[in-house]
Protein backbone atom coordinates (compact mmCIF):
# COMPACT_ATOMS: atom_id res chain seq x y z
CA UNK A 1 0.00 0.00 0.00
CA UNK A 2 2.85 2.62 0.63
CA UNK A 3 4.00 1.83 -3.12
CA UNK A 4 0.65 3.99 -3.66
CA UNK A 5 1.05 6.88 -1.43
CA UNK A 6 5.22 7.07 -2.40
CA UNK A 7 4.27 7.07 -6.37
CA UNK A 8 2.45 10.48 -5.83
CA UNK A 9 3.25 13.83 -6.20
CA UNK A 10 1.50 15.25 -3.54
CA UNK A 11 1.45 13.11 -0.81
CA UNK A 12 -0.11 15.23 1.80
CA UNK A 13 -3.14 15.93 -0.14
CA UNK A 14 -3.94 12.18 -0.06
CA UNK A 15 -6.75 10.88 2.01
CA UNK A 16 -7.88 7.34 1.77
CA UNK A 17 -11.26 6.07 0.58
CA UNK A 18 -14.56 6.66 3.78
CA UNK A 19 -16.89 4.64 1.60
CA UNK A 20 -17.93 1.07 2.06
CA UNK A 21 -16.89 -0.24 5.49
CA UNK A 22 -16.25 -3.85 5.46
CA UNK A 23 -18.83 -6.38 7.27
CA UNK A 24 -17.52 -7.88 10.43
CA UNK A 25 -19.57 -10.78 9.91
CA UNK A 26 -17.96 -11.82 7.01
CA UNK A 27 -14.93 -12.62 8.68
CA UNK A 28 -13.54 -16.28 8.81
CA UNK A 29 -14.59 -18.12 11.98
CA UNK A 30 -12.32 -18.12 14.78
CA UNK A 31 -10.63 -21.64 14.80
CA UNK A 32 -10.88 -24.00 17.97
CA UNK A 33 -7.17 -24.25 20.06
CA UNK A 34 -5.62 -26.80 21.13
CA UNK A 35 -6.02 -26.21 24.79
CA UNK A 36 -2.33 -27.56 25.64
CA UNK A 37 -1.15 -24.35 23.93
CA UNK A 38 -3.51 -22.08 25.51
CA UNK A 39 -0.76 -20.40 27.29
CA UNK A 40 1.31 -19.43 23.63
CA UNK A 41 -1.55 -18.89 21.46
CA UNK A 42 -4.67 -18.14 23.17
CA UNK A 43 -4.88 -14.35 21.74
CA UNK A 44 -8.30 -13.47 23.46
CA UNK A 45 -7.47 -10.74 26.16
CA UNK A 46 -7.72 -11.34 29.90
CA UNK A 47 -8.65 -7.93 31.42
CA UNK A 48 -7.44 -9.26 34.58
CA UNK A 49 -4.20 -9.34 36.49
CA UNK A 50 -2.44 -12.47 37.21
CA UNK A 51 -1.19 -13.01 40.76
CA UNK A 52 -1.51 -11.97 43.87
CA UNK A 53 -0.59 -8.50 42.94
CA UNK A 54 -3.61 -5.61 43.88
CA UNK A 55 -4.94 -4.11 40.75
CA UNK A 56 -3.99 -0.25 40.47
CA UNK A 57 -7.41 1.77 40.81
CA UNK A 58 -6.27 3.80 37.48
CA UNK A 59 -5.71 0.56 35.95
CA UNK A 60 -9.20 -0.66 37.36
CA UNK A 61 -10.97 2.17 35.66
CA UNK A 62 -9.28 2.01 32.31
CA UNK A 63 -10.52 -1.53 32.34
CA UNK A 64 -14.30 -0.65 33.23
CA UNK A 65 -14.05 1.88 30.61
CA UNK A 66 -12.62 -0.70 27.81
CA UNK A 67 -15.19 -3.32 28.76
CA UNK A 68 -17.77 -0.23 27.61
CA UNK A 69 -16.92 -0.60 23.95
CA UNK A 70 -19.10 -2.47 21.15
CA UNK A 71 -18.06 -3.49 18.45
CA UNK A 72 -16.23 -6.51 16.57
CA UNK A 73 -12.91 -5.85 15.63
CA UNK A 74 -11.97 -6.27 11.64
CA UNK A 75 -9.83 -8.90 11.34
CA UNK A 76 -6.08 -8.36 9.57
CA UNK A 77 -6.66 -10.47 6.67
CA UNK A 78 -8.90 -7.59 5.04
CA UNK A 79 -6.16 -5.29 5.34
CA UNK A 80 -4.70 -6.17 2.09
CA UNK A 81 -4.35 -5.01 -1.36
CA UNK A 82 -7.43 -3.90 -3.00
CA UNK A 83 -9.05 -3.20 0.31
CA UNK A 84 -6.69 -1.38 2.39
CA UNK A 85 -8.83 1.68 2.34
CA UNK A 86 -12.01 0.02 3.18
CA UNK A 87 -9.93 -1.40 5.98
CA UNK A 88 -8.11 1.97 7.21
CA UNK A 89 -11.95 3.51 7.28
CA UNK A 90 -13.62 0.19 9.20
CA UNK A 91 -10.58 0.44 11.91
CA UNK A 92 -10.67 4.28 12.04
CA UNK A 93 -14.46 4.35 13.19
CA UNK A 94 -13.53 1.70 16.02
CA UNK A 95 -10.73 3.87 16.96
CA UNK A 96 -12.72 6.98 17.16
CA UNK A 97 -15.00 4.96 19.98
CA UNK A 98 -12.14 4.93 22.25
CA UNK A 99 -11.12 8.51 22.12
CA UNK A 100 -12.06 8.83 25.94
CA UNK A 101 -9.95 6.14 27.04
CA UNK A 102 -7.17 6.75 29.22
CA UNK A 103 -4.42 4.95 28.25
CA UNK A 104 -1.97 6.67 30.35
CA UNK A 105 -4.11 4.44 33.28
CA UNK A 106 -3.55 1.31 31.51
CA UNK A 107 0.35 1.85 31.26
CA UNK A 108 -0.03 1.87 35.10
CA UNK A 109 -0.11 -1.59 35.28
CA UNK A 110 2.72 -3.64 36.60
CA UNK A 111 2.50 -6.60 34.77
CA UNK A 112 3.33 -4.12 31.26
CA UNK A 113 6.74 -4.03 32.46
CA UNK A 114 7.61 -7.95 33.61
CA UNK A 115 10.62 -8.91 32.09
CA UNK A 116 11.03 -5.74 30.62
CA UNK A 117 14.25 -5.38 28.50
CA UNK A 118 15.32 -2.04 30.62
CA UNK A 119 18.66 -2.26 30.39
CA UNK A 120 18.63 -2.10 26.24
CA UNK A 121 16.06 0.42 26.23
CA UNK A 122 18.09 2.69 28.48
CA UNK A 123 20.97 1.62 25.84
CA UNK A 124 19.15 3.10 23.09
CA UNK A 125 17.68 6.27 25.14
CA UNK A 126 22.07 7.77 24.50
CA UNK A 127 21.91 6.68 20.91
CA UNK A 128 21.37 9.28 18.46
CA UNK A 129 19.40 6.89 16.36
CA UNK A 130 15.21 7.03 15.93
CA UNK A 131 13.68 3.82 16.99
CA UNK A 132 12.02 1.41 14.70
CA UNK A 133 9.45 -0.93 16.22
CA UNK A 134 8.54 -4.07 13.51
CA UNK A 135 5.28 -5.72 14.02
CA UNK A 136 6.13 -9.73 13.58
CA UNK A 137 2.85 -12.11 12.68
CA UNK A 138 1.44 -10.96 9.47
CA UNK A 139 4.31 -8.26 9.23
CA UNK A 140 7.75 -10.15 8.90
CA UNK A 141 6.42 -13.55 8.58
CA UNK A 142 3.09 -15.45 8.58
CA UNK A 143 3.19 -18.80 10.52
CA UNK A 144 0.91 -20.97 9.28
CA UNK A 145 -0.91 -22.26 12.45
CA UNK A 146 -4.03 -23.71 10.42
CA UNK A 147 -1.84 -26.21 8.31
CA UNK A 148 -3.84 -24.69 5.58
CA UNK A 149 -0.15 -24.95 3.23
CA UNK A 150 0.94 -28.31 4.69
CA UNK A 151 0.20 -30.71 2.69
CA UNK A 152 -0.07 -28.25 -0.85
CA UNK A 153 2.50 -29.28 -3.41
CA UNK A 154 2.70 -25.63 -5.17
CA UNK A 155 3.22 -23.78 -1.95
CA UNK A 156 6.17 -24.67 0.32
CA UNK A 157 7.29 -23.41 4.01
CA UNK A 158 10.22 -21.21 3.86
CA UNK A 159 11.03 -22.95 7.18
CA UNK A 160 9.43 -24.42 9.93
CA UNK A 161 10.32 -23.33 13.26
CA UNK A 162 10.15 -25.75 16.61
CA UNK A 163 9.81 -24.38 20.41
CA UNK A 164 8.63 -25.25 24.02
CA UNK A 165 5.83 -24.13 25.58
CA UNK A 166 4.37 -25.15 29.12
CA UNK A 167 0.97 -27.73 28.76
CA UNK A 168 -2.21 -25.91 30.67
CA UNK A 169 -3.41 -27.68 33.87
CA UNK A 170 -6.89 -25.99 33.11
CA UNK A 171 -8.11 -27.58 29.53
CA UNK A 172 -10.58 -25.37 28.00
CA UNK A 173 -12.49 -26.13 24.09
CA UNK A 174 -13.77 -23.44 22.55
CA UNK A 175 -11.09 -20.86 23.20
CA UNK A 176 -11.10 -17.63 20.63
CA UNK A 177 -7.93 -16.24 18.62
CA UNK A 178 -7.02 -12.97 16.85
CA UNK A 179 -5.16 -12.20 14.20
CA UNK A 180 -1.29 -12.33 15.60
CA UNK A 181 -1.08 -16.25 15.94
CA UNK A 182 -3.88 -18.05 14.61
CA UNK A 183 -5.36 -21.47 15.96
CA UNK A 184 -3.45 -25.07 15.97
CA UNK A 185 -0.07 -25.42 16.53
CA UNK A 186 0.73 -29.82 15.94
CA UNK A 187 2.39 -30.93 19.26
CA UNK A 188 5.15 -32.76 18.28
CA UNK A 189 6.51 -34.23 21.66
CA UNK A 190 5.41 -34.04 25.46
CA UNK A 191 8.91 -33.60 27.35
CA UNK A 192 9.61 -33.90 30.81
CA UNK A 193 6.84 -32.60 33.31
CA UNK A 194 4.41 -29.94 31.82
CA UNK A 195 6.45 -29.29 28.88
CA UNK A 196 5.22 -29.45 25.05
CA UNK A 197 7.42 -29.39 21.67
CA UNK A 198 5.59 -27.74 19.06
CA UNK A 199 6.34 -26.60 15.79
CA UNK A 200 4.84 -24.77 12.84
CA UNK A 201 5.90 -23.35 9.48
CA UNK A 202 6.36 -20.16 8.03
CA UNK A 203 6.49 -18.08 5.39
CA UNK A 204 8.82 -14.93 5.29
CA UNK A 205 8.18 -11.83 3.80
CA UNK A 206 10.49 -11.21 0.86
CA UNK A 207 13.78 -8.90 1.31
CA UNK A 208 13.22 -9.25 5.32
CA UNK A 209 16.90 -10.12 5.76
CA UNK A 210 18.18 -7.52 3.32
CA UNK A 211 15.44 -4.93 5.08
CA UNK A 212 16.82 -5.68 8.45
CA UNK A 213 20.12 -5.49 7.40
CA UNK A 214 19.51 -2.72 5.72
CA UNK A 215 17.28 -0.53 8.36
CA UNK A 216 19.42 -1.40 11.25
CA UNK A 217 22.06 0.98 10.30
CA UNK A 218 20.22 3.68 10.80
CA UNK A 219 17.42 2.63 13.41
CA UNK A 220 17.60 1.30 16.86
CA UNK A 221 15.03 -1.92 15.63
CA UNK A 222 13.21 -3.46 18.03
CA UNK A 223 10.34 -6.18 17.54
CA UNK A 224 6.99 -5.64 19.39
CA UNK A 225 4.52 -8.51 18.87
CA UNK A 226 1.48 -9.76 20.48
CA UNK A 227 2.53 -13.07 20.38
CA UNK A 228 3.49 -14.92 23.41
CA UNK A 229 7.42 -14.91 23.90
CA UNK A 230 8.20 -18.82 23.61
CA UNK A 231 6.75 -18.50 19.84
CA UNK A 232 8.13 -15.24 18.73
CA UNK A 233 11.95 -15.77 20.35
CA UNK A 234 12.12 -18.91 17.61
CA UNK A 235 10.48 -16.86 14.99
CA UNK A 236 12.74 -13.94 15.48
CA UNK A 237 16.22 -16.10 16.38
CA UNK A 238 15.19 -17.67 12.89
CA UNK A 239 15.39 -14.00 10.94
CA UNK A 240 18.39 -12.43 12.93
CA UNK A 241 20.08 -15.91 14.70
CA UNK A 242 23.55 -13.75 15.34
CA UNK A 243 21.30 -10.83 16.91
CA UNK A 244 22.99 -8.14 14.73
CA UNK A 245 19.87 -6.54 13.36
CA UNK A 246 17.51 -6.69 16.27
CA UNK A 247 18.41 -5.21 19.31
CA UNK A 248 15.13 -5.27 22.21
CA UNK A 249 11.77 -7.79 21.81
CA UNK A 250 8.55 -6.63 23.78
CA UNK A 251 5.59 -9.11 23.78
CA UNK A 252 2.31 -10.00 24.22
CA UNK A 253 2.75 -9.19 28.04
CA UNK A 254 3.98 -5.89 27.08
CA UNK A 255 0.45 -4.82 25.55
CA UNK A 256 -2.26 -3.83 26.75
CA UNK A 257 -5.81 -5.58 26.63
CA UNK A 258 -8.68 -3.13 25.42
CA UNK A 259 -12.07 -4.24 26.53
CA UNK A 260 -11.57 -8.52 25.58
CA UNK A 261 -11.12 -7.12 21.51
CA UNK A 262 -7.49 -6.55 20.81
CA UNK A 263 -4.12 -5.90 22.17
CA UNK A 264 -2.87 -2.61 21.39
CA UNK A 265 1.17 -1.33 21.60
CA UNK A 266 1.15 2.33 23.91
CA UNK A 267 4.88 3.09 22.75
CA UNK A 268 4.87 5.26 26.10
CA UNK A 269 6.17 2.04 27.47
CA UNK A 270 9.68 2.94 26.05
CA UNK A 271 10.17 5.48 28.84
CA UNK A 272 12.65 8.49 28.23
CA UNK A 273 12.32 7.74 24.73
CA UNK A 274 10.25 10.44 22.55
CA UNK A 275 7.42 9.88 20.70
CA UNK A 276 8.92 12.15 17.82
CA UNK A 277 11.48 9.50 17.36
CA UNK A 278 9.45 6.24 17.33
CA UNK A 279 7.74 4.60 14.39
CA UNK A 280 5.99 1.31 14.66
CA UNK A 281 5.46 -0.96 11.32
CA UNK A 282 1.97 -2.63 11.75
CA UNK A 283 -0.44 -4.75 9.62
CA UNK A 284 -2.89 -4.24 12.51
CA UNK A 285 -4.25 -0.39 12.87
CA UNK A 286 -5.83 -1.45 16.95
CA UNK A 287 -2.37 -1.61 17.53
CA UNK A 288 -1.11 1.96 17.29
CA UNK A 289 -4.29 3.15 18.24
CA UNK A 290 -3.06 5.86 21.05
CA UNK A 291 -0.29 6.86 18.91
CA UNK A 292 -1.74 7.33 15.14
CA UNK A 293 0.72 9.30 14.29
CA UNK A 294 3.62 7.08 15.48
CA UNK A 295 2.37 3.78 12.79
CA UNK A 296 2.98 2.96 9.80
CA UNK A 297 0.11 0.81 8.36
CA UNK A 298 1.56 -2.35 6.31
CA UNK A 299 -0.42 -4.65 4.03
CA UNK A 300 -1.24 -7.91 5.76
CA UNK A 301 1.63 -10.98 4.91
CA UNK A 302 0.56 -14.47 4.12
CA UNK A 303 2.47 -16.03 1.24
CA UNK A 304 2.99 -13.98 -1.64
CA UNK A 305 6.89 -14.06 -2.99
CA UNK A 306 5.69 -11.12 -5.20
CA UNK A 307 5.19 -8.89 -2.36
CA UNK A 308 7.18 -5.21 -2.16
CA UNK A 309 5.72 -4.30 0.39
CA UNK A 310 9.12 -3.59 2.82
CA UNK A 311 10.95 -1.99 0.21
CA UNK A 312 8.29 0.13 -0.10
CA UNK A 313 8.68 0.64 3.94
CA UNK A 314 12.12 1.25 3.57
CA UNK A 315 12.14 4.18 0.55
CA UNK A 316 10.36 5.79 2.96
CA UNK A 317 11.80 5.39 6.21
CA UNK A 318 14.93 6.62 4.37
CA UNK A 319 13.76 9.33 2.45
CA UNK A 320 10.71 11.13 4.69
CA UNK A 321 11.33 9.39 8.49
CA UNK A 322 15.27 9.70 9.02
CA UNK A 323 15.35 13.15 8.29
CA UNK A 324 12.56 14.17 10.33
CA UNK A 325 12.79 16.10 13.31
CA UNK A 326 9.71 14.70 14.53
CA UNK A 327 8.60 11.56 12.76
CA UNK A 328 4.67 12.21 13.70
CA UNK A 329 3.97 15.44 11.31
CA UNK A 330 5.90 13.70 8.90
CA UNK A 331 3.89 10.91 9.10
CA UNK A 332 0.20 12.40 9.71
CA UNK A 333 1.61 14.99 6.02
CA UNK A 334 1.94 11.73 4.47
CA UNK A 335 -1.42 9.22 5.98
CA UNK A 336 -3.38 11.55 7.22
CA UNK A 337 -4.83 9.34 10.24
CA UNK A 338 -5.69 12.47 12.65
CA UNK A 339 -7.27 13.59 9.71
CA UNK A 340 -9.61 11.42 8.93
CA UNK A 341 -10.16 10.23 12.66
CA UNK A 342 -10.88 13.98 13.00
CA UNK A 343 -13.05 14.23 10.89
CA UNK A 344 -15.08 10.84 11.80
CA UNK A 345 -16.05 13.41 15.18
CA UNK A 346 -17.12 15.69 13.93
CA UNK A 347 -20.09 13.44 12.00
Amino acid sequence: MLEQYLSQEETNNKTPSSSEIPNSSNNPNRMQLNPSLKKILNEEPNSKMSGSKKMNLNYEKFLQEASKLDFDPINCNENVIGNYDNYLTATLSHISQMKNLKFNYALESPSLYENFPKEKIERIFFSNKKVLLLDLDETLIHADFKEEFLNNENIKYDAIISFVSEKESNEIDDIDIDDDTDSNIKEDKELQGNKILSSVGIFIRPDVETFLAKISKHFEVGIFTAAAPEYADAAINYLDPENKFIKFRLYRNNCINVGDLFRVKDLRILKNISLKNIILVDNNMYSFAPQLNNGILINSFYYDKDDKELDNVYRYLMDYILPADDVRKVNEQFFGFKKILDEMSLN
